[in-house]
């Protein structure tokens, strides 16, 4: 089964760029990222659409991080970051 892509080339630019100016701001490297990739994916919603297993895995990340002491918040921000990087 071929790779599956979530981003476009054109995509990982716009994210790297976000990520550089919120990295220039003081935020980590990783909420960087974590911004940059959430904001790409808010420009074009409908093609980023999560797969039935998808939805699952970040479900079920979501509880373990909940169970950590996370926010839901913090804890949705994690699950929905670890699925897109296994995407």
């Amino acid at each position: 089964m071929p790779e599956k892509h979530r981003y476009s080339p054109k995509e990982h630019r716009q994210a790297e760029h976000i990520k550089a100016s919120e990295e220039a701001r003081g935020l980590s490297s990783d909420e960087a990222e974590a911004i940059g990739y959430a904001t790409v994916n808010k420009q074009n919603p409908d093609k980023h659409r999560y797969t039935a297993k998808e939805r699952r895995q970040a479900e079920h990340i979501i509880d373990s991080e909940e169970a950590r002491g996370k926010s839901e918040v913090e804890a949705k921000r994690i699950a929905y970051a670890t699925v897109n990087k296994r995407g």
